[in-house]
Parts: C-alpha cells; sequence; structure tokens
C-alpha cells in the first residue's frame, strides 16, 4: 500500500482544504492519477474534496475516492451542451468558496472553471498536465492551445506529470520556470498486484488457453490501435500464435473490427469493452503492447511494470522512454511501424527466457518509481500555497 505519513499536525495547524476538479469519473489514465493523489496525501493535514462536472457513472469505480474525500457534482447527466457551462460554473464557485487550494485536475473545460474561479476568489489553482501538448495539440482544434496559453500562466503553479511532458508544454505555453513543477505520476502497486490476484472473467479464459498480448487504453487515435492490430496479423503470418486482447472502449471500436476483419484476424483479435479490473488480465499476459503516437506518462504503463508485465512499446512523446529509461526495462520500437512492433512482440510471445527477464526488470523498475516521493512532493506544493 502506499505509504501514509501519518504524523501527528500540531493542534493549532488547521488542515489545508484542497478542492480537485475533473470533468467527470472515466475509467482513463487521468481519472487514475487524480485518485491516486487523493488517497495518497495525509488527511491529517489535508481536508479533500472532489467536484465534477457530471456525476459519477455506476460504472464508474467510483470506490477508487477515498472515503476520507468528500464528493460533489454540477449534473445528474451524462451528456454535455454548453448551455450547462453556466451552471457548472456557479457550482463550482459554490464549493470553492470553502477552499484553501482549487487544482484543475485535467486540461480543458474543467482547468477554465477552476481558472476562473480561482480569479474570482482570489484562491491560489494548481494545473496538471497530462500529455505531451506539442503532439497532442496537432490533434486538437486550435481553441485548446488558445486555452493553455491564455488559462496557465495565470494558474499559480503547474504540475507536469513527467520532465518530457513539461519541456513539450514550455515549448508552447509561456510560463515562468517557478511556476512549473514536475511530479511524475505513480500507481499504488500493493492495491494493482492484489487486484491482479482476482480470477480472469469467464469470458477471458478461453481466450487465455494461447499466449495473450494485450493493451489496455482508449480506442481513439492517439492509442495507434490500427497499427498493434496490423503487427499482429503480422505475427500471426510468421507463424506466432497468439491472441490479442484491447481492453477500452472509444469511437473507433467499429473502425477497428473492420481492419482486424478486412486482415482476417477477426476471430484472434477480442476487444471486450471496459473491464473495471484490468489488472488481473495484464498480470496473466504474455506480453503488454503499448502503440500510441503520444502519451504524457501512462498510468497503465506502470501498472503494467508493477505487475511485471513483459513490456513493448512505442517510442512516442512523451512517457514510455522517460518510464523505461529508454529500453532498459523493456522493448522500444518507433512509432507507425507495424512490422518492428511485430518482431519484437513476436521475440517476447516466443521466447521464454527473454520474457521472463523483461518480467524481471519490468518489478525493479516499478520499485525505483517510488509513490513515497512523488506524494511528498503534491504536500509539499499544496502547503506551500
Amino acid at each position: 500500500m502506499l505509504a501514509q505519513r501519518m504524523d501527528e499536525a500540531p493542534e493549532a495547524t488547521p488542515k489545508k482544504r484542497v478542492l480537485f476538479n475533473l470533468v467527470f469519473l472515466g475509467s482513463g489514465g487521468i481519472e487514475r492519477s487524480v485518485c491516486n493523489v487523493l488517497s495518497g496525501l495525509n488527511p491529517v493535514r489535508f481536508a479533500t474534496r472532489i467536484f465534477f462536472h457530471h456525476r459519477p457513472h455506476p460504472k464508474s469505480q467510483s470506490d477508487r475516492i477515498p472515503q476520507h474525500t468528500e464528493v460533489a457534482w454540477g449534473t445528474d447527466e451524462f451528456v454535455y451542451n454548453r448551455k450547462m457551462l453556466p451552471r457548472f460554473f456557479w457550482r463550482q464557485l459554490q464549493e470553492a468558496r470553502d477552499a484553501d487550494v482549487i487544482v484543475a485536475g485535467q486540461e480543458g473545460r474543467a482547468a477554465l472553471l477552476a481558472c476562473l474561479a480561482g480569479k474570482m476568489l482570489g484562491k491560489p489553482v494548481v494545473g496538471m498536465i497530462h500529455f505531451d501538448w506539442g503532439a497532442f495539440s496537432r490533434e486538437q482544434p486550435k481553441r485548446q492551445l488558445w486555452g493553455l496559453r491564455l488559462l496557465y500562466p495565470r494558474m499559480s503553479r503547474i504540475v507536469a506529470c513527467g520532465h518530457d511532458s513539461a519541456k513539450a508544454f514550455q515549448a508552447l505555453v509561456p510560463v515562468r520556470h517557478d511556476q512549473l513543477v514536475v511530479i511524475p505520476n505513480f500507481v499504488d502497486g500493493d492495491k494493482v498486484r492484489a487486484a491482479s490476484e482476482q480470477p480472469l472473467p469467464e469470458w477471458a479464459e478461453p481466450i487465455y488457453r494461447k499466449p495473450v498480448v494485450i493493451a489496455v487504453g482508449r480506442l481513439e487515435h492517439q492509442k495507434a490501435f490500427d497499427v498493434l492490430i496490423r503487427s499482429h496479423a503480422r505475427m500471426k503470418e510468421a507463424g506466432v500464435d497468439h491472441h490479442l486482447l484491447i481492453v477500452g472502449e472509444g469511437s473507433l471500436e467499429a473502425e477497428l473490427r473492420e481492419l482486424a476483419k478486412s486482415l482476417g484476424v477477426e476471430s484472434s483479435v477480442f476487444m471486450p469493452g471496459f473491464q473495471p479490473n484490468p489488472h488481473a488480465l495484464m498480470r496473466r499476459a504474455a506480453a503488454f503492447a503499448m502503440s500510441s503516437r503520444f502519451e504524457g506518462l501512462p498510468m497503465v504503463l506502470l501498472e503494467a511494470l508493477a505487475l511485471g508485465c513483459p513490456v513493448v512499446s512505442t517510442d512516442c512523446p512523451s512517457g514510455p522512454a522517460e518510464v523505461l529509461e529508454h529500453g532498459r526495462h523493456g522493448v522500444m520500437v518507433p512509432m507507425e511501424d507495424p512490422q518492428a512492433l511485430a518482431d519484437a512482440l513476436g521475440r517476447v510471445v516466443s521466447d521464454d527466457a527473454w520474457r521472463k527477464d523483461l518480467s524481471a526488470r519490468a518489478r525493479a523498475r516499478s520499485e525505483e518509481l517510488s509513490a513515497d516521493r512523488a506524494l511528498s512532493a503534491w504536500e509539499s506544493l499544496l502547503s506551500s500555497l
């Protein structure tokens, strides 16, 4: 478990009241990273509250939010339209009045309302950066980049999830050197490993009768699952008998299924959608694949390391090279190269000794990525504001 620093605070020192903001409680790495910070902050020193624009969905694993964190939201509806924005802002103001510090847990709408509320109420605002914005901004409307440049220089502090993401952000947004802080993402390794001990769901048992290459993420362009499916087809052509399991939801599901069908591998590609416990699936896989076109400091990669999954990742901006130390703790291949990805995954699946070596490297790297260090940095930052 994450080590809780439960040292007694002086009786005269009130708890620092921290309000975190998210649009909704999804299953992605952004939400998991925020919940990890909430779980790790010392409840003796910090009173935490989280405000969602939309009520947490019944399937959203709301148990990830620690019991000592209060929860509020702006609407019971799950679909957004612009007419809701004034209502969200009014609720944001109400929640922020009782806070000492406001943390914008993600870019975009959450950052906009947090920053406006902070300025109106004279409260310090901390922004979190989860992506390599140099790459991400090329896929976003121009207003997203304008929003970054307008809002983030006005925040008290900006927390980047990794050093590469921080460099990319600084190249795009004019912020002072003392504003930008790097506090790497982290996972609760013990919690991840405990979840992985759960039995496989019944639907997955036939899939695991062959070696499984697993990927976890949103079915969107960023994750490049089209490249992964093409590499899977090449592995099959080379005689590597295995299954490909892609866990997640997204707008490209039908397109990816059609691609698998066109390549003749629809019977060996499985896309079961969102799964509440992907760790049980990951631990039993022969290899974990990250085919992304860009990242930040991907939570699912940190979880794979904690489980000892042999990792094959693209050398995308940013995060994988930083986490894997440029290939010391996993295999790195170029982006947009199905053959290179197929060759690397094929070796992991087929070579028992290589797979065991990569698994040991993954676990060793997970031990080096200290959650305590990151949480201490968060506590120091919030206490200073």
